[in-house]
């Protein structure tokens, strides 16, 4: 069950610390409040919360311009989920967008992009995304292989806007939510644009067990599927603690990559301003600590709200997820979201 839309509220400390214009955020938050970007038709605004966890291993990266060379807006945003700590968030957050920008697909783009072909131009966009994912993936394991962080893992959403394209890519269990005006002028519309990476998708389990690994349901995880590397009963006999996870794509986690858990993303190119995204009001991208209690119908009327009433949508996202967790005493997850606000 979804939570029910209720105002949020911030806590009195952070209302008097604003009244005296300064704003303390709580340990293990961080903010960036609505921003325009310059030469760019859209804002961004970022927030994020620790939860109930006694670390952040959640990450975000905003790169408001990618390119000065390229006139037109083009720009790149993404939310890191950690696992196992946040060796692998904090790392992936400042590589993706030099692994991308190094990408020969994005260097043969970036020569021809005034005069290339829209199909041309989608199949560079969405080589130079696999390049930076692989590329991405390759020098964390290097990085977790020097300093012996071998179960260091993370999800990942990002999105490039560049002219009227979105591009996006993913793995794991985050999400992205694309927010548009119904072409009949009935309303906004939220609309999930990835699919979770889960262990149990036909997809997913058949090249795990082609790989060697397993899938199981953990009893002592509401029955959740797990990928498992074949190797696991036989390691946990030898007193070993071998690696599971709930998510069948994602950064990292070595000891898993031989065991079908992929580093190739989902890529998914979107044309604004063209039937059936003819009006896109907003971008949400954000950890499964968010897609734990919203949907992306309630996500987008909350991001809308906030909007009208001058707050800032990322906040306004988190704080609803983490008081709908509260009412129901669950511990919530670290939370983060990214909001780009179109014109």
């Amino acid at each position: 069950t979804k939570a029910p839309l209720v105002p949020f509220s911030r806590d009195r400390e952070e209302h008097r610390a604003q009244a005296g214009g300064e704003r303390r955020l709580p340990f293990g938050s961080a903010e960036i409040p609505p921003t325009r970007c310059p030469g760019n038709a859209f804002a961004v605004s970022a927030f994020q919360n620790i939860g109930d966890r006694k670390t952040q291993e959640d990450r975000f990266t905003v790169a408001p311009r990618l390119d000065a060379e390229i006139q037109m807006p083009n720009a790149f945003f993404g939310v890191f989920d950690g696992t196992v700590g946040d060796f692998a968030s904090e790392n992936v957050k400042d590589l993706v967008v030099p692994k991308l920008l190094e990408s020969r697909h994005w260097q043969a783009y970036r020569q021809s992009w005034s005069s290339v072909k829209p199909s041309e131009q989608e199949t560079l966009l969405s080589n130079a995304f696999h390049d930076m994912y692989r590329a991405s993936d390759d020098a964390l394991l290097c990085r977790c292989a020097r300093y012996t962080q071998h179960y260091a893992t993370c999800t990942s959403v990002t999105v490039m806007v560049i002219g009227d394209l979105l591009v996006l890519g993913h793995l794991g269990d985050s999400r992205i939510i694309l927010v548009k005006e119904d072409e009949n002028g009935r309303g906004i519309i939220g609309e999930q644009l990835t699919e979770d990476h889960k262990p149990d998708l036909d997809t997913e389990r058949q090249r795990i067990e082609q790989c060697g690994g397993m899938v199981e349901r953990l009893q002592n995880h509401s029955n959740k599927p797990f990928i498992r590397g074949g190797d696991f009963m036989m390691r946990k006999a030898l007193g070993e603690q071998p690696m599971q996870l709930q998510y069948s794509r994602a950064f990292g986690a070595k000891d898993l990559k031989i065991f079908g858990l992929s580093n190739v993303p989902d890529v998914r190119l979107i044309r604004m301003g063209v039937a059936p995204y003819s009006k896109v009001r907003y971008l949400i991208l954000a950890s499964d600590g968010l897609w734990d209690v919203l949907s992306a119908q309630q996500a987008a009327l909350i991001a809308q709200q906030a909007v009208e009433e001058s707050i800032n949508p990322s906040e306004a996202l988190v704080r609803y997820a983490l008081e709908a967790q509260a009412r129901t005493n669950a511990k919530a997850d670290n939370i983060t979201a990214v909001v780009v606000q179109f014109e």
